[in-house]
């Protein structure tokens, strides 16, 4: 394969959040990364009396934690606000996260999480001698990832 002679920068992302799949909420304002992990699988191993090496055997894939960072601010409506209450709701609140790398034009690739949770989530800290924009987290905990175009 030869060396590629196109790229994306990161920096033109779309992110969006929904509580239901289906109406999202445009946070790339406040949004500053989506981290996603290594999505990985579940394996096994064993060893018997006789050989070197184990057998080894692969499983289902497990569940997967996005860690999200927002700028704070107190607006009515922004992100920190819409994140909070579905981590807050009785029971857990429903989560649902979307970005598209290149900005979410149409035929942009995006990635979209199936029904999850904000499985953890960070109010605002305050430090003396922090200068810049305060930046809070979040992690939505979600079984999958799917890969799309964006609709034009």
């Amino acid at each position: 394969m030869t060396q590629t002679t196109d790229s994306i920068w990161g920096g033109a992302a779309k992110v969006e959040f929904s509580s239901d799949g289906s109406d999202y909420t445009d946070i790339s304002g406040h949004a500053n990364l989506v981290d996603t992990p290594e999505v990985e699988r579940r394996q096994g191993e064993a060893w018997t009396f006789d050989g070197e090496y184990p057998i080894v055997k692969v499983g289902k894939r497990n569940s997967i934690r996005i860690p999200v960072r927002i700028v704070y601010t107190e607006e009515a409506a922004d992100a920190f606000e819409i994140v909070r209450a579905q981590f807050e709701a009785d029971g857990g609140g429903t989560a649902y996260l979307r970005w598209s790398p290149s900005g979410g034009s149409g035929g942009d690739f995006q990635f979209t999480t199936d029904s999850g949770f904000v499985q953890s989530f960070q109010y605002p800290r305050v430090d003396a001698e922090e200068d810049g924009p305060m930046l809070l987290s979040f992690n939505v905990q979600c079984a999958q990832i799917t890969k799309s175009a964006v609709s034009t």
